[in-house]
């Protein structure tokens, strides 16, 4: 990192905590400005019409996933450093944060001071993993390449799940359950990455043989 000060975004669909995020950071020497968007296509719209160094995301977001968001940013500015901040510890979570490209993951529950050094640490092209991301990881047994299936499914991701089995299509899914296209989008991805599973047909086969779908 050479001596010229940063833009920072912060994307996250809670005010209080894109305020509260927005101030600990611009104490930072190393920070020029911070931009906040609380939905992924107000993080996109900023991205598509500035530099930012840095960009700092939770996962939950009304639009789109944080992964999703992750990777539009990495086509449109492949420099930029991302760190995740959620609240989320479940295994298949932890499982996709290490599997994407983001630079470093600060839990909600650690002290802001982790965020500071993560801040600090990508921008000198460094990985950051917060302590008790780390306790998870190391719990979970994660070290090796190959991570095990977690078939610890939401209510709404069987629901998903069920509607595929059943030969539905995505606007049916979303009319049915009262959601959103791209929240059908969104159970759909998470559903192919917590069973390890291409597409659809795998992913009922993967789930009749798991015992979570009977096609009876």
């Amino acid at each position: 990192m050479n001596n010229d000060k940063i833009s920072a975004l912060l994307v996250d669909d809670h005010s209080l905590i894109l305020q509260g995020l927005k101030y600990i950071i611009l104490q930072m020497k190393e920070v020029d400005e911070v931009y906040t968007a609380s939905t992924a296509s107000e993080a996109l719209e900023l991205i598509s019409g500035r530099a930012f160094q840095i960009c700092i995301s939770d996962i939950e977001l009304p639009d789109m996933t944080g992964f999703d968001l992750v990777d539009r940013i990495k086509t449109i500015q492949p420099g930029i450093k991302i760190i995740i901040n959620t609240m989320h510890e479940e295994s298949w979570m932890v499982k996709r944060m290490i599997a994407s490209r983001v630079d470093g993951v600060v839990l909600k529950s650690a002290d802001t001071g982790e965020l500071v050094k993560a801040i600090k640490e990508v921008l000198y092209n460094k990985t950051f993993f917060c302590e008790d991301f780390l306790k998870i990881k190391k719990r979970m047994n994660l070290s090796s390449e190959s991570l095990p299936v977690d078939n610890n499914l939401t209510r709404r991701e069987l629901d998903v799940l069920i509607a595929i089995s059943k030969g539905l299509q995505t606007r049916e899914i979303a009319d049915l359950l009262h959601v959103s296209i791209n929240t059908v989008e969104s159970h759909r991805k998470n559903l192919f990455f917590k069973l390890g599973v291409r597409n659809s047909v795998e992913l009922v086969m993967k789930a009749m043989k798991n015992g979570l779908i009977n096609l009876d």
